[in-house]
Parts: C-alpha cells; structure tokens; sequence
C-alpha cells in the first residue's frame, strides 16, 4: 500500500486552515453613517452624537425584554451614552412600545429615549420633543 504525499497532504491542510483564518478575521463594518463635521465624542473616544447621513435600524437587546428595533432619521442626530450604547434619536418611522398590557404608539419625527439598566431592565421614552 502506498503512503499519501505528505506534501499533498500539508498543503491542504495549511490552505484549510487560511480558508477558516479569512473567513473569521474580517473587520466588522460601521453600523451607522454620519454627517462629515458632525460627529463628537465622549471623554473616553467613544461616539457620543452625530448626524445620521441616511436611516439606520438599531436593534437594542435586553435579556428581559428581547429585542427592540428603533428606526432612525436620516438628517437628525443619533445619541450614545459613554458605553457606547444607544441612548436617542428622530424615528423614521411609527413604531409601537408595548409595556405589560398597554400599548403606545410613538409616531414619525417623535424622539425615541432608551436605557438599560444594569439588571437588563429596558426602559423606552416616546415624545414629540
């Protein structure tokens, strides 16, 4: 019986292994697009506002509450505490935010308000300003 080619053998092993290399290590893309002249920062680099230069869906998980999609405003500015986590913006779009049994509808153009708590406690605030 004959022995594999060892090199056949290594060469597919190592072109494997840079296959699963390259198909991990891409950069992840910037979620949002802002505004040339409108970004500022927090103290510690992370972003803190902009103006967003088209609409962006941001999705805010809670272990408590799932997932929340809020739909922002081309034009008018997204907010981001010092964690870097999704504070406020304009909706583009009605959305609806159901607490218990009760349900508030938050119309275009009015102002989203999102914190999480440290429990993962998910509180939203709709107003029109």
């Amino acid at each position: 019986m004959k022995s594999p080619n060892k090199k056949g053998v290594l060469f597919a092993l190592v072109s494997s292994l840079l296959t699963l290399n390259f198909a991990i290590s891409f950069p992840a893309e910037a979620a949002i697009s802002c505004e040339t002249g409108t970004v500022v920062y927090h103290p510690n680099n992370s972003l803190a506002t902009c103006s967003l230069s088209q609409n962006v869906n941001v999705q805010v998980s809670s272990p408590t509450a799932g997932t929340s999609n809020f739909p922002c405003k081309a034009k008018s500015y997204i907010f981001f505490d010092e964690k870097g986590q999704f504070n406020s913006c304009e909706l583009s779009e009605k959305i609806q935010i159901r607490t218990g049994n009760v349900v508030e509808t938050c119309e275009v153009e009015y102002k989203i308000r999102v914190a999480l708590s440290d429990k993962g406690i998910l509180s939203i605030d709709c107003s029109a300003y």
